[in-house]
């Protein structure tokens, strides 16, 4: 479960058996569920992992802002430091609207943010789910790590939600990352229910589950 440094250190017994991810970045706030295009800078490290005793970190790239060089130089860094000290690396990339990529949920752009993800040491990726779903299968050849897509926006259709996610996985990725979808439902802990029965289910028949 991916969560925030306070979140981690204040309400780690609510995490029961689930191993907390700690985010390391972050950025201005916002409001009303939107994601604007924004710089996120590093505001917690290694040391500050260590001490809450979680072991992977995860930190974001966005692919085509105006600042992507400098984030991909912080990610770099960040996965020599995970390996020298034993952490693991969660890179989250996604595309963003920009001349490099104007349609950013293009499955050829996320794989080129996977596989840029792989080349700067991550040990897992998290992006975007392409459009369609099914074109995540060269998101997974272009790297040779496990990749986890975002749960994105809240879903107007539930059952064609659910769909996606179970071509996705069946296409080969390793799993969701759930977040509006599940916390921002009319029944939290039955969605997260109903998403680990798809993700389990798809993951032992790899068939389409929904």
């Amino acid at each position: 479960m991916i969560a925030s440094y306070g979140t981690i250190r204040d309400f780690r017994s609510a995490f029961g058996p689930v191993k907390p991810i700690l985010k390391l970045d972050l950025t201005s706030l916002t409001l009303g569920g939107q994601y604007p295009l924004t710089e996120y800078v590093m505001a917690y490290d290694l040391d500050d992992a260590e001490r809450l005793g979680v072991k992977t970190v995860l930190n974001y790239i966005q692919l085509g802002a105006p600042f992507e060089l400098e984030a991909l130089r912080q990610s770099a860094r960040l996965a020599a430091k995970c390996d020298a000290r034993g952490f693991t690396y969660l890179c989250e990339i996604m595309p963003v609207e920009s001349a490099m990529y104007p349609t950013p949920e293009a499955p050829e752009a996320i794989a080129a943010a996977c596989r840029t993800g792989q080349e700067l040491g991550a040990h897992v990726i998290k992006t975007t789910m392409p459009v369609p779903g099914e074109g995540i299968a060269s998101a997974v050849a272009a790297c040779d790590i496990p990749v986890v897509l975002a749960g994105g926006a809240p879903a107007k259709d539930g059952r064609a939600y659910d769909a996606s996610i179970a071509r996705a996985l069946a296409s080969g990725i390793a799993g969701v990352a759930i977040g509006r979808n599940a916390w921002g439902a009319s029944d939290p802990a039955q969605a997260m229910q109903r998403f680990c029965r798809l993700v389990h289910a798809t993951q032992e028949t790899g068939e389409d589950a929904a």
